[in-house]
């Protein structure tokens, strides 16, 4: 297995799990990491701190390919 790489820091759980569908539908694996506990769930502190996408460093190119038209300023 290759290193993983942060791809985006999401505002929400709701763009990060739009943005893993869209990467397994490519047959790209990732991982969501975030200080809440789930889509119902409420963050540890105070203040949001969004979702990270993580990819393999192999996936790095392809993902920000697809990724960036869909959520550029995101």
């Amino acid at each position: 297995m290759s290193r993983i790489v942060l791809i985006k820091n999401f505002p929400n759980r709701v763009f990060a799990e739009q943005a893993k569908e869209i990467l397994e539908r490519h047959q790209i694996g990732c991982v969501l990491k975030s200080p809440d506990v789930g889509i119902l769930g409420t963050t540890s502190s105070g203040m949001a701190q969004g979702v990270d996408l993580y990819v393999e460093e192999k996936d790095q190119e392809k993902t920000y390919e697809l990724l960036n038209a869909l959520y550029d300023g995101i």
